[in-house]
């Protein structure tokens, strides 16, 4: 079982049950057993570049950031729980991204989180070569999929194979 807590450091409106239901089939398909844990933070453009900065070297905005175990110190972990790591989602960026390729703030909120949980769960696409992005794309595509809200993102799968 997956579950985490929020940390809304800029107002959205988001479902917790939506976000619940992301989560729980990205620890179905991740075939997680037992406990895990994750921290998710809602933040605004000045907050993420800093992150970005500090923790990537890269003085620009992004949409999602990944922190791993190794940060724990964030948050109070239960005590049954093993802690996957924290999720940090540009607001702003994520409400851009979402007009840009029209879809809903809520779809592309869940396809950023499902991305930062690739991520803690050691999927990557940007140090790995094109089978390896490949590979995490379809990773992420069956839990976009069983959300029926691939449709959305289908453009994605045109920059892997570039």
């Amino acid at each position: 079982m997956l579950s985490f807590e929020i940390n809304k450091q800029t107002e959205t409106t988001l479902s917790l049950k939506w976000l619940k239901q992301v989560a729980d089939i990205f620890g179905q398909e991740n075939k997680l057993k037992g406990g895990w844990y994750f921290s998710l933070a809602f933040v605004d453009s000045k907050t993420i570049k800093r992150l970005n900065k500090k923790y990537r070297g890269q003085d620009k905005v992004t949409d999602v950031l990944s922190f791993e175990e190794d940060f724990k110190n964030f948050v109070n972990v239960p005590i049954d729980r093993k802690y996957l790591g924290e999720i940090v989602i540009c607001v702003p960026q994520a409400k851009k991204q979402a007009k840009d390729i029209k879809c809903s703030f809520k779809n592309e909120i869940a396809r950023l989180l499902i991305h930062g949980l690739a991520h803690l769960s050691g999927y990557d696409h940007e140090k790995v070569g094109q089978g390896e992005a490949a590979k995490m794309l379809k990773f992420e595509k069956k839990i976009l999929e069983r959300l029926k809200i691939w449709d959305v993102f289908k453009f994605e799968e045109d920059q892997i194979n570039c």
